[in-house]
């Protein structure tokens, strides 16, 4: 598989004692259920797919029924499980079952245990009884749930009946609606719209008979065309929307072409001393920050300006249709008015303003996520940045989440050994030695205040120009209308070398400069270069602030400096995402 692609991750859960006499039959339709979603994620060539793998807790049943079938069509399989290998192999009940869990590990791409996730052992323990075996096993079912962009459940419908459980009907719930602790035991509220669960009727062994099928579930009340309601989820005939919109988006990036000789720096100058996620992380965010710039905005900026030329010109060449009668300029008119169409349309086709928006976002998450893992000396495996996203931010960017998610599942995210101090030195920067944030935001404060003086000038000169031109038409035809009372003519009556009228020629130049000051302010944006150098001088502020109180909870306990990264990337986050909604309201559009 090609480790700089992003896969679509098909997490596996199901019942141990699944009946025998199924088996044949639920291999049919495991194949068939991952053959529906290859269909989903090819590309117009094999170099185009985005590549599948499988996420599988490898227990007896379902998990190595799945398994087998992911081998056998060359899907790579990722190893989650919840204790050692050789304390997982006691917990099976017979030597063939353990002779193929140790033939699967072997074929894994790669193995490794669940984290503990909820940090709430003692608490469930006492509250429900929880033995120390089926903790593990509800970590396993949390890790794979939060991990998948869709959960293959091979399940026989029946809900758990507990209140904390381990078993399929937990783990369906872990996918569809996050509902597991925190370390504070809260549930976490996760991020809505971000996966579904592909379920297969299974029964368990010596069960009553079912008809083997698959559908789509979904934990909330879906617009999805047939929605039924089933127990509290919702049943879907085909892939649901938002997931399939997830899929394409992710599949969408993979088959980007970009420059890596053209890559902007790296986030961290030391490769050498970066494990494989953080690696993986770093190519990622250069991938999505090179099509952000140089593929997207550029394009934009360009359409956005070209819009505004042709735009006056279409108010130039009618004013002189309708007012100096000159019926010939309909024609370019006409031309102008269809090369804006085709400019909108061509320009929204491409989706340069939303792949812009979204790669830029997409590279600011792997920045910061870069950065926060690194600071945390836990293993943090569930320190996802996106999870700190406002709660629109997590609708519209949770392909993004889940992107982040499958890079972890791919390459090990263990804690780091690298230098704290030097990782905050280059994430927010030192006072003393401007670097990281604080250094951008000053270049970028001093950037934006020349760019805003220069617009600020143009727009100040069209407004003159617009309404010297309001005041001299008001001069010329009250001093006409004074001579007209007089009987005396001038020229303000007769024509412009007996082809227009001088009165028209005034409503022409009045009407394509008042047209010019609105069309140019709209490609200078919504978000003004004003606006962005008041946002650099806050955030120039903001990081100032940081790096003092970091050199206060520097040689405090991990728990308080890790609280203090996480506050960190959170106001990172979130003033992305305030960035990205200012770019959407300006869009390739134009009101004629």
């Amino acid at each position: 598989m090609d480790q700089q692609k992003i896969p679509i991750v098909i997490g596996v859960t199901g019942h141990r004692n699944i009946d025998d006499n199924d088996r044949s039959d639920l291999m049919r339709e495991v194949t068939a259920a991952i053959n529906e979603i290859k269909a989903i994620c090819a590309g117009k060539n094999a170099e185009q797919d985005t590549p599948i793998v499988m996420l599988n807790a490898l227990a007896e049943g379902a998990d190595m029924l799945c398994a087998e079938v992911a081998f056998d069509m060359g899907i790579d399989v990722y190893a989650i499980l919840p204790c050692s290998k050789e304390d997982y192999a006691k917990s099976f009940t017979n030597n063939n079952d353990r002779a193929r869990l140790n033939n699967c590990i072997n074929k894994a791409k790669r193995v490794m245990i669940a984290p503990d996730v909820e940090k709430n052992e003692e608490w469930l323990a006492r509250e429900s009884g929880m033995s120390a075996s089926d903790y593990q096993y509800r970590q396993t079912g949390i890790y794979i749930a939060e991990h998948s962009h869709i959960l293959l459940a091979l399940w026989d419908g029946k809900p758990s009946g507990k209140q904390f459980g381990c078993g399929t009907a937990e783990v369906i719930n872990f996918a569809l609606e996050h509902k597991f602790f925190d370390e504070d035991r809260l549930f976490d509220p996760g991020i809505l719209n971000d996966s579904a669960v592909l379920w297969i009727n299974t029964r368990r062994s010596g069960g009553e008979w079912q008809d083997i099928k698959r559908r789509w579930l979904v934990g909330f009340l879906s617009d999805e065309p047939g929605a039924e309601a089933y127990n509290d989820y919702y049943i879907c005939k085909a892939i649901p929307e938002y997931l399939l919109n997830i899929i394409k988006k992710t599949a969408k990036y993979n088959s980007e072409e970009y420059a890596p000789d053209k890559l902007h720096v790296a986030l961290w100058a030391n490769e050498s001393e970066l494990g494989e996620y953080h690696k993986s992380i770093d190519h990622h965010y250069a991938k999505a920050d090179n099509i952000s710039f140089n593929k997207n905005q550029r394009y934009y900026n360009l359409f956005i300006l070209l819009i505004a030329i042709i735009g006056t010109f279409v108010a130039f060449s009618f004013m002189l249709y309708d007012d100096a009668a000159l019926t010939f300029m309909i024609v370019p008119c006409a031309l102008a008015v269809g090369i804006l169409l085709f400019l909108i349309r061509r320009g929204n086709k491409r989706e340069y303003q939303s792949n812009y928006i979204e790669y830029r976002a997409f590279a600011e998450a792997c920045r910061i996520q870069f950065y926060m893992s690194l600071c945390l000396k836990e293993k943090p495996i569930l320190t996802n940045v996106c999870r700190l996203y406002s709660w629109t931010q997590k609708f519209d960017f949770a392909w993004i989440y889940k992107a982040l998610q499958s890079l972890a599942v791919l390459n090990e995210v263990s804690g780091s050994s690298v230098d704290t101090a030097a990782v905050m030195a280059v994430w927010i920067g030192d006072g003393s030695k401007p670097k990281g944030q604080l250094k951008y935001h000053n270049d970028k404060l001093v950037e934006n205040k020349k760019r805003a003086q220069k617009y600020e000038r143009f727009i100040k000169f069209l407004n003159i120009v617009t309404i010297a031109i309001y005041a001299v038409i008001f001069i010329l035809e009250v001093t006409n209308h004074i001579l007209n009372v007089c009987g005396i003519g001038w020229f303000w009556d007769g024509d412009l070398l007996g082809i227009i009228a001088w009165r028209s020629v005034g409503i022409i130049v009045m009407g394509t400069t008042t047209a010019a000051s609105l069309l140019f302010t709209s490609y200078f944006g919504k978000l003004s270069f004003g606006r962005k150098a008041d946002d650099n001088k806050k955030m120039r502020m903001f990081y100032a602030s940081a790096y003092a109180r970091w050199k206060k909870v520097e040689s405090s306990q991990t728990a308080n400096r890790n609280k203090f990264f996480k506050e960190i990337a959170r106001e990172e986050i979130v003033e992305n995402g305030i960035w990205c909604s200012y770019v959407m309201d300006n869009s390739l559009e134009i009101n004629i």
